[in-house]
């Protein structure tokens, strides 16, 4: 009976567990979405339709700027991800440490992503140069604030639960929706690309309109997951946090790295 009476208890879950795990588990199909369009089909855009009705030799400059600068950026992480891991841990405020990051980063990233998808507005049409330099700019804080999301995301984990057992639930809920947003993504960015680009030229290719349509519906979903997360989760004091609570400086974050 006492077995019976503990498995049942497991089973019932309150309504903000609920809450809690369907937010959560929202986030990570936004973030995982706005990763690949970031990471694989803004290049794509870059390559095949971002540069249109700009002369050859000025586009493949660009094109090599804009691929040179991802390459660097994905080094760099390497270094600048510890960092942003340090601020969101050091932040102090009414709503925690983790869920105000889901809101900055998520507005910021996604109003950048939908300013780079229509190709700064057609400034490289105006001014190159003036372009490169805006370019660089606005790419490295929409990788600052997306990667704020990301490290805020599956770092408020242990704020949500100290339960080991339910720590491993909000990571494979979180794991199978990035695996959704992806494969949604890879999906639908043809399809979606090709329409809007239709409706505004009347061609039935992969076009910049397109292209802008796609970042926007990409930017919307990803910023209202990441919302969701910041609504539906509560972050907890638990012992897990009070053994992390000392404030921690960058120097003291790569000294463990190279320990």
């Amino acid at each position: 009976m006492e077995n019976t009476s503990s498995g049942d208890a497991k089973k019932h879950l309150t309504g903000q567990q609920w809450i809690e795990r369907i937010s959560f588990t929202l986030g990570n199909l936004g973030h995982s979405a706005f990763y690949g369009a970031l990471s694989t089909y803004f290049i794509v855009f870059v390559t095949s339709g971002m540069f249109d009705g700009i002369p050859d030799k000025i586009a493949n400059k660009l094109i090599g700027l804009v691929t040179g600068l991802v390459v660097i950026i994905r080094l760099a992480e390497i270094v600048i991800d510890p960092i942003l891991g340090n601020i969101v841990d050091n932040t102090r405020s009414r709503w925690g440490k983790f869920r105000p990051w889901q809101v900055i980063g998520g507005v910021v990233s996604s109003i950048l992503m939908i300013v780079l998808f229509s190709g700064i507005f057609g400034l490289a049409k105006v001014n190159w140069v003036l372009f490169a330099v805006v370019f660089v700019i606005l790419f490295i804080a929409l990788d600052v604030f997306y990667s704020l999301v990301d490290v805020s995301y599956w770092g408020m984990i242990p704020a949500i639960s100290e339960d080991s057992r339910e720590r491993g639930i909000f990571t494979s809920l979180g794991a199978f929706t990035g695996t959704i947003g992806w494969n949604g993504l890879s999906i639908s960015v043809v399809p979606v690309v090709t329409y809007f680009t239709y409706l505004s030229t009347g061609k039935r290719t992969e076009g910049a309109p397109g292209w802008l349509v796609f970042g926007i519906i990409v930017s919307i979903v990803a910023l209202l997951c990441a919302l969701t997360v910041a609504a539906g989760t509560k972050e907890k004091h638990n012992v897990i946090r009070a053994a992390s609570d000392e404030k921690t400086t960058i120097k003291s974050v790569f000294v463990g790295i190279i320990k």
